[in-house]
């Protein structure tokens, strides 16, 4: 337990916590057993086993920065999931008796690129260093805290993400679970073999989507797509059941850039309305360029 106040205290007040927290550049990795340290965009929890976590708990940044605002419900509720589950896990005496879960939190910004570079630390203890030929100013040998082993890793949300994550994790055959990543691309196991999710692939979703348009007698419809692994493979995914299932014509297929320029949303709405006569647009695209 955290001092002598109780779990229950510091759950109480953990969204402010983490609110707080994530706004700052460094965040306190005090709510674990006993104190941890700092990371940046990072939350610590010392245990006896120790679990990676990926959430998405700002948005894309802009104009060059890799972090925007807060993702409350996408990311901090997530976040907020993992730390519930732990404590129950962890005040638990049969389930995992004698053994404490603890656990690195690294937010991904909602960014592939950003998330593979904060994953490395998932990793840092399994990367062997040669530190043979250090010195102190003494001329004595260094002393080099060796960081935490992550034995497996919950995340990420968005499916781009997954996968950059995904060929970095395999290569140290480290497990990782998917809470949201549904895009057809990581159902490849010879692939993606430490990856597992536990929801279904957007291939499904892609046959739902068909047979709404049909019972709706859409015949002539738009797709729209994030570029990336998600938006792409899905809107693939429509226009092939909607081709195996016949009476579907797709209009135009447009992409939304992975970075979007001032007025390129503009532009897409646009081109979209040049085909008037299309009577739906079929959208796979990711929560930031929903909004």
């Amino acid at each position: 337990m955290p001092g002598k106040r109780g779990w229950g205290w510091w759950w109480a007040r953990l969204p402010l916590c983490l609110l707080l927290s994530f706004s700052s550049p460094w965040m306190p990795s005090s709510l674990g057993k006993p104190k941890g340290h700092p990371h940046m965009n990072s939350i610590r929890i010392d245990g006896d086993i120790t679990l990676g976590g990926l959430f998405p708990v700002h948005g894309r940044g802009s104009e060059g920065k890799a972090c925007g605002e807060l993702k409350k419900e996408k990311g901090i509720h997530r976040l907020e999931a993992m730390l519930f589950a732990l404590d129950r896990i962890n005040n638990d005496p049969d389930l995992l008796p004698n053994i404490t879960l603890g656990a690195r939190i690294l937010d991904t910004c909602s960014r592939d690129t950003h998330a593979l570079e904060q994953s490395l630390t998932f990793v840092q203890a399994l990367i062997e260093k040669d530190g043979t030929e250090v010195r102190c100013g003494s001329g004595s040998p260094p002393i080099i805290t060796k960081p935490e082993r992550v034995v497996g890793v919950i995340g990420a949300s968005g499916s781009s993400v997954s996968i950059m994550v995904a060929n970095i994790l395999r290569l140290f055959k480290i497990p990782q679970i998917s809470y949201a990543s549904t895009a057809p691309d990581l159902s490849d196991s010879s692939r993606y073999d430490f990856f597992s999710r536990v929801v279904p692939s957007d291939t499904y979703q892609a046959q739902a989507m068909v047979d709404i348009v049909r019972a709706l007698k859409w015949n002539y419809v738009s797709t729209l797509a994030s570029e990336g692994s998600y938006g792409e493979s899905g809107v693939e995914a429509f226009i092939q059941k909607s081709r195996e299932d016949g009476g579907v014509c797709i209009a135009q297929s447009v992409k939304i850039p992975r970075e979007p320029k001032m007025g390129e949303f503009d532009k897409i709405i646009k081109r979209l309305l040049e085909t008037s006569n299309a009577r739906a647009v079929i959208i796979f695209a990711n929560e930031d360029d929903i909004r």
